[in-house]
């Protein structure tokens, strides 16, 4: 099973190659549960099946958009960020793929905003959820594992993502 560290390991190496920002473990206390967050969050499935999600503030997603674009803040749009948010989503939700039991696929990642939501994904758990820092604000990774259910005739396998 991947580890904190293995999850570290891959965000922060995302980070540094793609944004040339460093992103530091910090105690996951230190990120409230319910925030203004940008969610962006990718399933996997085959053997191993789940979900990782990146959360962080409006203004830290800004500040990763316009690193990733290389340009000014100012010159950032919200579709930037979402789509930056996507791409930071699916490269670290890529490599903890790479990470799990193959063979394992990827889904289009999806992102969203609001103010005061908590973001549940139905028939998963939590498995791991940590928070790092970056450029002054703290950002969540969490990964969840899809819930083994009995088998059903159109699910041999017997995961179950969608809460049926």
């Amino acid at each position: 099973m991947i580890t904190n560290e293995d999850i570290i390991a891959v965000t922060q190496n995302v980070f540094a190659t793609m944004l040339e920002l460093e992103a530091l473990a910090v105690e996951t206390t230190s990120v409230p549960k319910r925030w203004e967050p940008i969610t962006g969050c990718i399933q996997i499935s085959g053997e191993w099946t789940g979900a990782v999600i990146i959360q962080c503030s409006e203004s830290l997603a800004r500040t990763i958009a316009s690193r990733y674009l290389e340009v000014g803040l100012a010159n950032i749009s919200e579709s930037d960020v979402q789509d930056v948010f996507a791409e930071l989503t699916n490269m670290i939700g890529g490599n903890i793929k790479g990470q799990v039991l193959a063979p394992s696929f990827l889904s289009i990642p999806t992102v969203t905003s609001g103010h005061d939501f908590e973001f549940p994904l139905a028939g998963s758990q939590v498995v791991r959820d940590l928070a790092l820092e970056c450029d002054g604000e703290v950002f969540r990774v969490t990964m969840c594992e899809g819930v083994r259910t009995q088998l059903t005739p159109c699910d041999q396998r017997g995961w179950n993502l969608t809460g049926n």
